[in-house]
């Protein structure tokens, strides 16, 4: 009788053994599925004082902006020694010339799946022009008026409205179109990417209300010009690195650097360090290269 109650517990312990190793194994391949994915690299293409970002995650890419026509050439170069022959998604933030305004010559040298745009209608010269542009590379397009998300290889990418409504002839010829900016942000298992546009003040408040939380990496808003609430932008972000597209003619505002660095962000310039490269895998962790 006593043998076979020691046996019945001896049996009994050695199940749950078993089922905690099970259990941890599942909880670390659990753990392991939470992290992996495929290596997402962003090179900030150098443009000069604007924006062209190229996203590759896998075989899988998109450009966030195109940049001058006077660069255009330089583009397809990079993209060309990056092995680049398709654009899944060519986003065009807005219609300002320094981000659109090499979008004609995009075709020519890479296929393009889709082109996302702002859903208003501009009253200028650019925006008439990019329009075009866009028609003439005779490729499927989208007016983003709600958010709009697809993977991206084994990364995830959302377009965002800005939330503030396009107003002809605010400011100018080309109106508040920089406040009415798509953004876009990128996600990689822990990895997380926020490319602001051009938003200024009103672009950043909408941007702060709807709450969307902690970004790694942040492309910074408007070339470095500093708004009233971009301490709130950075403390509602809260990065580890961000990236500026200024020039050394037109450089970011010495206020913006000062803040980024109270802050300890690293900080990477398209004016002094030329095209930046950053590579991650999914672990929050980053490597960032430049090519001044």
């Amino acid at each position: 009788m006593h043998k076979r109650l020691a046996y019945t517990v001896f049996a009994t312990l050695i199940a749950c053994v078993l089922g905690l190793a099970a259990f941890g194994r599942a909880s670390l391949a659990s753990d392991a599925a939470s992290t992996s994915s495929s290596t997402l690299r962003v090179s900030v293409i150098d443009v000069g004082k604007g924006d062209c970002i190229l996203v590759r995650a896998g075989d899988s890419c998109a450009l966030i902006d195109a940049g001058y026509e006077k660069t255009a050439a330089d583009v397809l170069g990079y993209l060309e020694g990056q092995s680049v022959k398709r654009l899944d998604a060519l986003v065009l933030t807005h219609y300002d010339r320094d981000h659109v305004g090499g979008v004609g010559k995009m075709g020519r040298g890479v296929d393009i799946g889709t082109v996302y745009l702002p859903a208003y209608v501009g009253s200028d010269e650019n925006y008439r022009s990019c329009v075009a542009a866009v028609r003439g590379l005779g490729v499927p397009t989208k007016s983003v008026k709600e958010e709009v998300a697809f993977d991206l290889g084994g990364a995830h990418l959302t377009i965002l409205p800005s939330g503030v409504p396009y107003v002809p002839g605010a400011g100018g010829d080309e109106g508040n179109d920089n406040d009415a900016s798509l953004v876009v942000t990128v996600a990689n298992g822990r990895d997380s990417y926020l490319f602001a546009g051009d938003l200024e003040e009103e672009g950043v408040d909408a941007f702060l209300k709807a709450k969307r939380g902690k970004f790694d990496v942040i492309k910074m808003p408007h070339h470095g010009r500093r708004s009233s609430n971009t301490a709130d932008l950075l403390e509602e972000v809260r990065p580890q690195i961000a990236v500026i597209t200024d020039s050394s003619k037109d450089p970011a505002e010495k206020k913006v650097l000062k803040l980024l660095k109270q802050s300890g962000v690293d900080v990477y310039r398209t004016s002094s360090d030329g095209t930046i490269v950053i590579e991650s895998k999914g672990a929050g962790k980053y490597a960032v290269s430049t090519s001044d």
